[in-house]
């Protein structure tokens, strides 16, 4: 709420510089906040209602965006802790070995004294490695990343930001991609909408009747637009750069795309909107249309049974309000 307020002063050109930076800090902030929610009621309450690889995603998401300051309210021993025993419970040792190291250098609470003193011990009877299960993919360039990243929450190769669930915190299949210069928001929406077809390669089968012989040929009839998706021959980068290099897309791409496959974060002036395209179309994703967070349709349509509500933003499901 407080980043939305601050978006709608920044609407005033004089305040516009100092009040977009207060919303990126606010909502940085927020997605903190919503996270370590689910860490504090692990570490306070006797029962936990989160799934050990949900409070594993959420700690090593704190664990990657903590890298400097730490908000007020949010405790680095919490978070390492929790990270800590589901990583041994999950099978990532190494990851689990990390935390406990960490933990070391920090000033623990008598109650979890104990539990980190064993802990510290009896990791080292692990082997020194991370399940494969649990290794987060970058759905761009098919990149297997490390369960801790010292770039944070993105990419070691391509540099791509990961795109987070807001339940479950698992690495969504989406990939953000920009417009070209020149192309409005306006104009994108309706090539999308296009969805102009794209014909499969199809496959005859021929019979050719001779008075000796009878000989049957599968004829290959390609298409016209080839068998390459066009978004996709965007995502390449050059290998070893420093540098993120964004996914810019041109008018023939975007006509190529089917509506399904995009979301669109419709953010109010003066932001621009972001998009978004889905490299796993039968895996749906839902995004709460008031605070643009995204979560697997599942997970999302299960928590607004239960609360009525987006489980983020707290949008009640009949507020006819965007």
């Amino acid at each position: 709420m407080l980043s939305m307020q601050c978006l709608d002063i920044a609407q005033d050109p004089a305040q516009k510089d100092a009040m977009l930076s207060k919303f990126h800090h606010f909502q940085h902030l927020a997605e903190l906040y919503h996270g370590y929610h689910a860490i504090q009621r692990y570490t306070e309450e006797p029962f936990s209602f989160h799934l050990p690889e949900t409070l594993f995603n959420i700690s090593r998401f704190l664990l990657h965006s903590l890298t400097k300051d730490t908000p007020l309210g949010i405790s680095k021993v919490n978070t390492l802790f929790t990270l800590a025993k589901q990583s041994k419970a999950l099978g990532a040792y190494k990851l689990a070995r990390h935390a406990y190291d960490k933990l070391q250098g920090l000033q623990i609470p008598s109650r979890f004294q104990k539990s980190i003193e064993l802990g510290s011990l009896t990791i080292r009877s692990k082997p020194f490695h991370d399940s494969e299960e649990l290794v987060p993919l970058c759905y761009r360039c098919s990149t297997n990343n490390p369960l801790l990243n010292n770039l944070g929450n993105v990419c070691i190769n391509c540099r791509q930001p990961f795109v987070f669930s807001a339940s479950s915190y698992e690495v969504l299949h989406l990939v953000e991609f920009y417009l070209e210069e020149g192309i409005t928001d306006e104009e994108a929406v309706s090539l999308i909408d296009l969805e102009a077809p794209r014909h499969k390669r199809e496959n005859k089968w021929q019979e050719i009747t001779s008075n000796n012989s009878q000989t049957l040929r599968l004829d290959e009839t390609v298409d016209s637009m080839g068998d390459d998706d066009p978004f996709t021959a965007k995502l390449s980068f050059e290998q070893g750069g420093s540098e993120f290099v964004p996914v810019v897309v041109s008018r023939s791409v975007l006509r190529s795309m089917s509506r399904r496959d995009v979301l669109i974060k419709r953010w109010p002036p003066p932001l621009q909107w972001q998009y978004f395209r889905s490299l796993l179309p039968d895996a749906s994703i839902t995004m709460c249309p008031s605070c643009f967070q995204m979560f697997h349709s599942e997970d999302y349509e299960l928590l607004v049974l239960q609360h009525t509500c987006c489980p983020y933003c707290r949008r009640r499901i009949d507020d006819p309000s965007p």
